[in-house]
């Protein structure tokens, strides 16, 4: 998810047709919460046609998580979920430089489109960097709820993995509240944590937040 003013600043343009077909999926908030049976379920099969492993990264932004992710395994499927557009576009034509034939991204209220998440369905999901603080009008771009996480618990194979990561110490506490409600998912020591995700590949908002002397607040979770 963008925070400030970045994604307005972005210049970039809709992906033309042929891009968009292959790259980017846009679920209107109206017709999905109204017709979800009219929209493919969030999975491998629905998204890809096929039945390789699926990783989510909610509130992806411009893709940089999820697009190292599916460069370095070329075996597991990739989505990237954004309610704004102008990130999403840019992450089609980084897609399309690298030529990758293992991410999609999708533009939905995220409240929305992790309904479309079939159990036991989720390799991973990540939560990295979320914005903090949301006019009114903004509430659906809120990712630190409970319909969202109890989403990720019943969509998550056994073994599979959530990562949240923050730079805001009340954001971070506000997720930790909520971890009693989602008890299928227990919280791993650090010494278990991902070390790619720690020393390998970070966000945009990652480095950013990192650079600039940010305390860098994570957790990952599995699923029993």
């Amino acid at each position: 998810m963008g925070r400030g003013r970045y994604p307005a600043r972005l210049k970039v343009a809709p992906p033309p047709p042929d891009l968009a077909a292959r790259y980017l999926r846009v679920w209107p908030a109206r017709e999905l919460y109204n017709h979800p049976d009219a929209f493919p379920p969030l999975s491998a099969p629905g998204i890809f046609g096929n039945a390789r492993p699926l990783e989510l990264d909610i509130g992806c932004a411009t893709g940089d998580l999820v697009l190292a992710l599916a460069a370095a395994r070329p075996e597991v499927n990739f989505v990237g979920l954004d309610i704004v557009a102008k990130p999403l576009w840019r992450a089609v034509e980084r897609a399309t430089a690298a030529q990758l034939g293992n991410v999609c991204f999708l533009q939905a209220d995220a409240r929305l489109a992790c309904r479309q998440i079939p159990a036991a369905t989720l390799q991973s999901a990540y939560i990295h960097f979320p914005a903090p603080l949301l006019r009114n009008r903004q509430r659906n771009q809120l990712l630190i709820a409970l319909p969202i996480l109890h989403a990720v618990e019943c969509g998550l194979v056994v073994g599979g993995r959530l990562s949240f990561m923050s730079d805001q110490p009340a954001l971070y506490e506000q997720f930790l509240t909520l971890l009693p409600a989602i008890p299928r998912l227990r919280l791993l020591p650090p010494e278990e944590w991902s070390v790619s995700l720690s020393d390998l590949i970070k966000s945009h908002y990652h480095r950013r937040w990192e650079a600039r002397g940010r305390p860098i607040l994570r957790a990952e979770l599995v699923a029993r």
